[in-house]
């Protein structure tokens, strides 16, 4: 494996994850080796580009003479020859597949759903598998499959359609995109990422709405301010939601209290919440918690930001326990607290 540590990552081909032997460009600039790139074009008759997702109107293949002159240098000051530098630098699977079953609008959603099972498997056998799938374009085209699963295909493909979306709710986080990629996935046409996970923290599985609430977490700390302005109408409500039951484990809460933290100062988002009565369903969460430092400072905080509006000062003086569970925390917790 030490020539894996040692391929610049521009030498490998985002489709077999190989050091590129004959490396061509495509219309948006990507480069991939031909053989691969050949195959994603004619047999799997795709006319969009791997990484990018971008339409293709021109499937021209340019050669990389450039790309390949630094290749075999690089080559032959490595190890003499390409081919031990191609061995060491297979991940162990071919994503050609996986971006064929899941990058194809015409595919069977079984057939997404199995490609989604073998993405897992992948991942969970090693996590260094995920920044392959990555670089390879797979993650971006799982977080497509969450924006944009028609239920009516997954239906006549005799796929729930809830299952398949939470599905890949799952195998997204669990690919732990960087911050880099989810910031692009979610600011695609308007967040229509961001929209589908709020509406799963209403209506998805227990397991799904813990994975969209994480996922939603770090996307709201890379997007703009435009998108947290603009918060689907499901978002806050079904935040509300979870943390009433009080059954969240710490990272959960701690997940949906952030979310509302990066989007209350936003828009009119401060009066939403508490039409929504996160300030009731915060303070008696902060009335039950006398341990956690750091999930109670978060609630102070997230009731300070309510508490901006006029609406959210009287929810809190009207509460019973309101103003009581506030002085409670005082001078016990921290300096910015007080």
């Amino acid at each position: 494996m030490d020539g894996l540590d040692n391929v610049p990552p521009f030498f490998l081909c985002p489709i077999s994850l190989q050091v590129m032997e004959d490396p061509v460009t495509i219309s948006t600039g990507v480069s991939y080796d031909r053989a691969s790139i050949d195959r994603w074009l004619t047999v799997y008759e795709h006319h969009t580009c791997p990484v990018t997702n971008q339409h293709l109107t021109d499937l021209t293949l340019t050669p990389n003479a450039t790309l390949l002159r630094l290749i075999q240098s690089w080559a032959a000051c490595s190890t003499g020859c390409v081919a031990p530098a191609v061995a060491a630098t297979k991940p162990g699977f071919d994503v050609s597949e996986i971006l064929g079953d899941l990058g194809d609008p015409a595919a069977r959603a079984d057939g997404k759903a199995k490609a989604l099972n073998t993405i897992r498997s992948l991942v969970l056998d090693d996590d260094g598998n995920a920044a392959h799938m990555e670089k390879a374009g797979v993650t971006s085209l799982v977080a497509s499959l969450i924006a944009r699963c028609e239920p009516s295909e997954a239906l006549r493909n005799l796929v729930d359609p809830v299952v398949l979306i939470d599905e890949a709710t799952s195998v997204l986080h669990l690919l732990k995109p960087s911050p880099e990629t989810l910031r692009e996935v979610s600011e695609r046409r308007n967040g229509e990422l961001i929209a589908n996970l709020a509406s799963l923290l209403q209506r998805g599985s227990h397991q799904a709405r813990v994975h969209a609430a994480l996922l939603l977490r770090s996307i709201y700390e890379v997007v703009g301010d435009n998108l947290k302005a603009r918060i689907p109408v499901d978002l806050i409500e079904g935040v509300v939601e979870i943390l009433k039951d009080q059954n969240a484990d710490r990272a959960t809460t701690m997940a949906l209290l952030a979310i509302m933290i990066e989007v209350l100062p936003h828009g009119k988002n401060r009066l939403k919440a508490v039409q929504a009565g996160a300030v009731a369903v915060t303070v008696e969460l902060l009335v039950e918690e006398s341990v956690d430092r750091r999930k109670c400072e978060a609630m102070l905080y997230l009731l300070e930001l309510m508490c901006g509006r006029a609406e959210g000062r009287a929810e809190l003086v009207g509460h019973p326990a309101g103003v009581a569970a506030v002085v409670a925390k005082l001078l016990s917790l921290s300096s910015g607290v007080t």
